[in-house]
């Protein structure tokens, strides 16, 4: 009987030293588990968060071009200040009806996103509207009355503002040297565009979604069902940093907050807590479930198995304690329980230590191959440019001063690209590449390529990516200037506008089909590998460049979102590429590298 009792009374402490583990992990795990859903969770909202970013950034951007391809058009603008008057002369009547063509074209280019279109011009004091029921109405229009007065305080580059109609983005018109206001653009957002950003961010039924302005001002995309003014005040209070997603909680939600471009839109999806702890509780129950049936099953084991595994696992700690590297000493598996599981367990650790090592021993030999080939790819290139230089220097001994200007350029260009002490160079050096460049292809095409190129003096310090625009010029001649028969044309035009410099580049080659460009603008968008070489572009195949792809991507790495270039093309009209990128001088962008 005491025999009895002491064989009890150790089950019993076998029992308790197994069941306290499994009781203690349950619980940790149920917390953890808690913990875990309400993440996944608030995951789940910042991806819905991030989306709901792009697909407004896209928006922005798209109104962001709108405007500026109309405040560029010198024939609009002129029109715009001449032709909104008395429609009783010939002549303003023609004006009218050549703006009011340009923006139904202009409109109707971005009908997906927009549902009207309106050129106010403040010399008149009229505006020109086109829409779907209305192609081109001129009306007077008092901007001191209604949301257009914010652009005649200053210049604006884009706001939001709600009215009766809808939500409509403004624009303000201002002459370039002396920033004189002339006038400004709207356009009314379709309300398909906020109802898809509701859809997008509304995943729970009792969430809300707060659509601001760069005011504070709520607009109409917002949830029409809001809980209570505390949430719209509390918003009001809160600091949201631009361009970055914040999440906070206050005693009753969870919010998260971003601002979209460069402040214009503010989003904000509110959560109740209730909401978040209530999604965790099946999981939760799960968990308790699945513990109560492992605190059963370890009583069990403990019982049944406790002697049975405790010498196997004796002997397999023995052999890993005396085991060595260099002999990867195997362990014989004699059994296929849980022990048998541990010495194949073992087995396969040391199987792949084994290859491990040895696949270490071959990167360092494939790393000392590269570090060869590398040096000998550096001396390769100094070699062709002292070539070229021997070549040039010969040419003026006899007397042929075309080659030498040749060699010269090559030399030049050969020199600029195995420069490799900074990867920031000035705009002056990026264009003076691109200048040596269009010298070399002028003398190839000679009589058939013509090249205009206009900078602004004031930008060209600015410093930017090596390698952003030769080869962009080098798309214009490869898939578009060299197809094309005749005389060639390209315009190369550098500019400042509002604190960013936008560089232009034309031509009048054989362009892009509509369905291709819709390929190379969705891998602009996407980052996607889309790019020159892989889609069927006019013109016979070429080698692999550089691409839009990379010199876009290479932009918003360097200096954000907001920058990158656009692409316009139309078959057989040619092709623009516009490049956005950020205006400081000298000083100021190595402060920033530095």
């Amino acid at each position: 009987m005491k025999r009895i009792s002491l064989r009890f009374r150790l089950m019993i402490l076998m029992t308790c030293l197994t069941t306290l583990p499994v009781v203690t992990v349950t619980w940790i795990a149920t917390i953890n588990t808690r913990e875990s859903v309400e993440k996944e969770m608030i995951g789940a909202n910042e991806s819905r968060m991030l989306w709901a970013d792009q697909y407004l950034s896209e928006l922005i951007d798209q109104i962001d071009v709108l405007f500026y391809t109309l405040q560029i058009n010198k024939e609009l603008i002129y029109k715009m200040t001449a032709g909104l008057d008395d429609m009783n002369s010939d002549t303003q009547s023609q004006n009218h009806e050549r703006l009011r063509d340009m923006l139904i074209t202009t409109f109707f280019s971005n009908a997906r996103k927009i549902d009207r279109l309106t050129l106010y011009s403040h010399s008149t004091e009229k505006a020109l509207s086109v829409s779907y029921a209305d192609s081109g109405t001129i009306r007077p229009l008092n901007i001191q009355e209604n949301a257009w007065r914010r652009i005649a305080k200053e210049p604006v580059s884009m706001y939001f503002k709600q009215t009766p109609e809808g939500i409509y983005a403004y624009h303000s018109i201002n002459r370039f040297p002396d920033k004189m206001f002339l006038g400004g653009i709207s356009v009314g957002i379709r309300n398909e565009v906020w109802q898809e950003v509701v859809h997008i961010l509304q995943s729970e039924a009792d969430s809300y979604v707060f659509l601001m302005n760069d005011e504070g001002e709520l607009l109409s995309g917002s949830t029409q069902r809001i809980a209570s003014s505390e949430v719209l005040d509390e918003l009001h209070t809160m600091d949201i940093p631009a361009n970055e997603l914040v999440s906070h909680q206050s005693e009753q939600y969870f919010y998260f907050m971003e601002r979209i471009g460069d402040g214009q839109l503010t989003v904000v999806k509110a959560i109740p807590l209730s909401t978040v702890k209530a999604s965790a509780s099946p999981t939760i129950r799960a968990g308790m479930l699945t513990g109560g049936i492992f605190v059963t099953a370890s009583i069990l084991l403990s019982i049944l198995f406790s002697l049975r595994i405790t010498r196997p696992i004796i002997s397999l700690a023995r052999t890993m304690r005396k085991a060595q590297l260099q002999s990867f000493e195997m362990k014989s598996v004699k059994s296929f329980d849980e022990i048998g599981l541990l010495q194949h367990g073992y087995n396969l650790m040391m199987h792949r230590i084994k290859e491990l090592i040895e696949h270490e021993y071959q990167y360092q030999i494939e790393v000392k191959n590269a570090q060869l080939l590398a040096l000998q790819a550096q001396i390769n290139p100094h070699f062709l440019n002292n070539t070229l230089n021997l070549i040039g220097g010969m040419a003026l001994v006899k007397q042929a001063p075309e080659i030498y200007q040749i060699t010269r350029m090559m030399g030049d260009l050969l020199r600029y690209s195995i420069r490799s002490e900074n990867e920031m160079v000035s705009l002056q050096d990026e264009m003076t590449h691109t200048r040596n460049y269009l010298f070399i292809q002028e003398q190839r095409f000679a009589g058939r390529c013509h090249t205009v190129i206009e900078t602004d003096q004031e930008v060209m310090d600015c410093r930017v990516p090596k390698f952003i625009l030769q080869p962009l010029v080098e798309n214009a001649f490869e898939h578009g200037l060299q197809a094309k028969e005749g005389a060639w044309h390209l315009h190369i035009r550098i500019l400042l506008i509002d604190k960013r410099v936008i560089v232009m580049i034309k031509d009048d080659g054989v362009g892009v089909l509509p369905e291709k460009l819709a390929l190379l603008r969705a891998g602009l968008r996407n980052g996607s590998d889309t790019d020159e070489s892989s889609v069927d572009l006019p013109g016979p195949r070429r080698r692999r460049s550089i691409g839009l792809r990379n010199v876009h991507t290479r932009l918003r790495l360097h200096f954000g979102e907001a920058y990158g270039i656009r692409m316009f093309s139309k078959s057989m009209a040619g092709t623009l590429i516009l490049m956005k990128l950020p205006y400081a001088d000298n000083k100021e962008t190595e402060r920033r590298d530095s």
